[in-house]
């Protein structure tokens, strides 16, 4: 896969989902077979998410090397990220270096496909409504 069509299918991911409100995606290439994503999403009810990867490119794979991905409500109280940060609290989790913060705990997590987050975000949404 190159870099224009895993930002392609991004782009369709975003654009397919009806909650999102506006976006702001950008990324610099990193030859030579590597980029960083970074990019904001404000949902319908002004929730965010700030999103970054690094991806390394591979004609058989994407490898995402490092990422977060960041949710947030309207005031920017924290409602749960996911990284790979090299978190000390989280070395004792079965998915370390993968996890995920809540507000109230850290949990094992591994990274989650991005139309995977979507979803979750979306169903949070919907329980609002």
């Amino acid at each position: 896969m190159q870099i224009k069509d895993y930002l392609n299918e991004l782009l369709k991911l975003l654009a397919a989902n009806p909650y999102i409100k506006s976006q702001n995606l950008s990324f610099e290439e990193r030859p030579p077979n590597a980029a960083y994503f970074i990019g904001t999403l404000i949902f319908i009810n002004d929730s965010k998410m700030y999103f970054k990867e690094f991806v390394v490119f591979k004609p058989e794979s994407v490898n995402i090397v490092k990422y977060g991905y960041s949710y947030l409500s309207k005031d920017n109280t924290l409602i749960f990220r996911y990284d790979n940060a090299l978190d000390p609290q989280a070395k004792k989790l079965s998915t370390y270096p993968g996890h995920k913060h809540t507000h109230k705990e850290l949990l094992s997590a591994l990274k989650p496909a991005f139309d995977q987050l979507l979803r979750e975000i979306s169903k949070l949404i919907e329980i609002e409504k």
